[in-house]
């Protein structure tokens, strides 16, 4: 049913796959109805084919029903059991009263039996053991703080994030005849490792492994007055760094301080590190691993450059790559054969500890290469194709665009700056983004909030306190500038004017679809009579990588990655009000109803792109659009490798066609596009 629906909506319908979410049925499995005995595991099953048929989409289901009519006690657990089967098997989003479920960490391997048993249907009569081990149980409640003896505490409290007690256990220590080495390598990292192995279950978010790692390194700074001199941790060394170009550094610091706090020592080069500097750095600190981070596809291929150059100059330290534009196959096929030692990708910063862990173990290193020659073969091979592509959609019908809409003048041609206050810009954050992709709130923000879910309710409170924080302090500003121009479309090319129309001063070349719709961005522009698009640059980010960086250095890891996700959200505020600013100026305001929600989902006329995306995705074009905009007065500057920096802004090409939609381009359609220019 799913493949059936997958196609109709994909091939029929033109639903790009991003956008459909697979809602997977779930039957009561405690009530002992022979029809829907085992139907969990069904379900389970069928979550984790959705997932590895159809990788690109989302999928959901209701928790609570898998668990009705069994004792209250017994639904809060089987819930959470379920649930992290379901999570296991791929599932991305859950409807769940998360005030209701108990912690998978914290569930005894007894009730988990009993659960796993009830799922899969396993032994004489589970519903019947279930139940009478539930019955008369009460509903979990928050236990009292126990008193711990001071080694338990010390790994407690690193687990739950809290600095509460911690130096007092470790004086107690300490007394007893303790090592300081002994306390770091024993309960602290004893913590740290349970945070990694519950983060890579899926049992703790991003903001509480910063948490844990704010404590860990509080409690070694606690320690370090009485270590000898050449005590420390010592898993490794690892040289990091931002490539050539790059200027995002959010995800390269994670990396810094989930190893820095895991035994390792860092040495961040920073952001837009040419391979010299990288390979400098590798010749003086000889390090066991080196890390390289990059955001767009172009800081994935300056990897393959770097590796090249390194490897031309005798390096053969393993090195770990990741960022938002690599894969696994990436990795594999166009930069590990570059490279003389080993190349891993990691998924994320606690991916990358694992990873490291057992590149610089004695015992792990060997079975862990061979694994990976082993993988990175059937890779090469096509035997093994980690990242499962959907099917082409077949070609549908063009989209034809109306071409009798009204061409709005714009009342000035010249260039326009703009600014709000914090407050009205952050009107337009997107929680989704700044709670769920940067602090690790699984789920849907919006419910979470509305079922005051603890863990939101704590999130919520702290971006809140940074808001207030940056109110009073005053250092933030988000400022830009924006401009129309007369253009004319030309084929796949948009050519730009000078206000009396009497020059052409730019243009810009798009990509088109060679099936589907077979649109180009051109298309929205009209084809014989004058019409007019906007340019923009807004910015948040001025002083946000300083202030940040401090708070790193002072151990305040969360507020650290917090300023920054932040500010990076801020900027997309601030793009979404300004575009805003710009539909009401050019003459077509929004309807009175349209909501905030509504106005993520892009539902008013027109549409804004950015370079480096499918539609538009030549990042060298940024320089046709600062040459014309020139928003250096704003402090945001074009790298070398045509990212802006601060990393905190945002440029776009507004169009206002009422058909104006957002659209994809196949990789052989962006191939051909590329062999076109050059």
């Amino acid at each position: 049913m799913a493949i059936r629906s997958h196609q109709i909506l994909t091939q029929e319908w033109g639903i790009a796959e991003e956008d459909l979410m697979f809602d997977c049925l779930v039957f009561p499995c405690g009530t002992g109805d022979e029809n829907y005995q085992g139907s969990a595991a069904k379900t389970i099953e069928g979550v984790r084919l959705i997932s590895e048929h159809f990788p690109k989409c989302q999928s959901t289901l209701g928790v609570s029903n898998v668990s009705f009519g069994l004792p209250p006690a017994g639904r809060e657990v089987l819930n959470s059991v379920f649930l992290y089967h379901c999570t296991k098997a791929g599932l991305t989003s859950a409807i769940v009263n998360a005030e209701k479920l108990v912690r998978y960490a914290e569930i005894s391997e007894e009730e988990r039996r009993l659960c796993d048993d009830l799922i899969w249907n396993r032994g004489t009569d589970p519903v019947a053991a279930f139940t009478a081990h539930f019955r008369g149980k009460k509903a979990s409640a928050p236990e009292a703080e126990q008193i711990l003896p001071p080694a338990e505490h010390i790994t407690r409290g690193i687990l739950r994030g809290s600095k509460d007690g911690i130096d007092a256990a470790i004086d107690a220590l300490i007394q007893q005849g303790r090592k300081p080495l002994e306390i770091i390598n024993g309960p602290l990292m004893d913590g740290m490792n349970e945070v990694g192995r519950l983060f890579n279950k899926n049992e703790l978010i991003v903001a509480e492994v910063l948490q844990s790692a704010e404590a860990m390194k509080s409690a070694v700074a606690h320690l370090e007055p009485l270590m000898e001199k050449g005590d420390g941790q010592n898993r490794g060394k690892m040289v990091l760094a931002t490539v050539k170009g790059d200027v995002h550094d959010i995800g390269k610091n994670l990396v810094e301080i989930i190893l820095g706090n895991n035994g390792y020592e860092i040495v961040n080069l920073g952001i837009k590190c040419p391979t010299e500097q990288i390979l400098a750095a590798v010749r003086e600190h000889k390090p066991d691993l080196i890390g390289l981070s990059g955001l767009l596809v172009k800081s994935a291929q300056q990897m393959v450059l770097t590796a090249r150059d390194l490897r031309e100059a005798g390096v053969d330290v393993p090195i770990l790559v990741g960022g938002a534009a690599l894969s696994q196959n990436f990795t594999v096929k166009s930069i590990s054969p570059e490279y003389a030692g080993p190349v891993v990708y990691a998924k994320d910063a606690m991916g990358g500890l694992d990873m490291a862990n057992q590149l610089t173990d004695s015992v792990k290193r060997v079975p862990f290469l061979e694994s990976l020659r082993e993988m990175e073969a059937k890779v090469r091979s096509g035997a093994a194709n980690p990242v499962v592509d959907a099917p082409e959609a077949e070609p549908k019908e063009k989209l034809v665009l109306a071409r009798d809409n009204e061409l709005f003048a714009p009342n000035s041609l010249e260039r326009q700056t703009w600014s709000r206050p914090l407050p009205e810009v952050w009107r337009f954050l997107n929680p989704q983004m700044v709670y769920g992709k940067h602090l690790g709130l699984k789920g849907s923000v919006e419910r979470l909030f509305a079922e005051k879910d603890a863990k939101a309710q704590e999130l919520k409170a702290f971006v809140e306190g940074l808001q207030a924080n940056l109110q009073s302090e005053g250092w933030m500003k988000v400022r830009g500038v924006f401009q129309f121009f007369p253009v004319r479309a030309d084929g796949d090319t948009i050519r730009i004017y000078s206000q009396d129309r009497s020059k052409q001063i730019a243009s810009f070349r798009f990509p088109r679809q060679s099936s589907g719709w077979g649109l180009s961005l051109s298309d929205f522009v009209h084809p014989t009579e004058w019409d007019h698009v906007a340019l923009f640059v807004v910015t948040a980010g001025a002083g946000v990588r300083e202030r940040s960086e401090a708070l790193k250095e002072k151990g305040d890891y969360l507020a650290s990655h917090g300023l920054q996700a932040l500010a990076l959200e801020t900027a997309e505020a601030a793009a979404e009000a300004l575009h805003k600013h710009i539909r009401l100026t050019w003459g077509f305001a929004d309807p009175a109803d349209l909501s905030i929600s509504d106005t993520f989902k892009a539902k008013y006329r027109g549409v804004r792109v950015s370079f480096g995306y499918p539609a538009c995705p030549r990042l060298e074009d940024q320089t046709v659009l600062f040459d014309l905009l020139k928003p250096s007065d704003l402090g945001v500057e074009l790298t070398e490798g045509f990212m802006m920096d601060p990393e905190a802004s945002v440029s776009a090409l507004v169009f206002h066609h009422p058909q104006g939609r957002y659209f994809t381009i196949s990789q052989k359609d962006l191939e051909t596009f590329e062999t076109s220019l050059s």
